[in-house]
């Protein structure tokens, strides 16, 4: 059973191998596509947001951590398209 913070964790800290990584084991271990994003990777990137308007980090930090988002979205946008949540996760991914 994957520790899902370790997903959160690296999203925030734009570590984009280990994000697909840990997004791989929890499919694998049956967790829902849809959870991932709404309970881990999206409060990861909200935090690099407001990291980045306090100055705290800056546009490398926040491409790193877009990137990591985006290499575990691959692995879970077939899954959110078949069952039609894809749409719901770029509206709401979208700056």
């Amino acid at each position: 059973m994957p520790d899902l913070n370790q997903l959160h964790d690296a999203v925030l800290n734009g570590d984009a191998k280990t994000a697909k990584a840990v997004t791989e084991q929890a499919l694998a271990a049956g967790h829902e596509p849809l959870k991932l994003v709404q309970d881990y990777m999206m409060p990861a990137m909200s935090e690099v947001g407001r990291r980045f308007e306090c100055n705290e980090c800056f546009v490398p930090e926040l491409l790193l951590a877009a990137r990591a988002m985006k290499g575990s979205l691959e692995l879970l946008r077939p899954l959110l398209a078949a069952k039609g949540t894809s749409r719901w996760v770029a509206s709401r991914s979208a700056p």
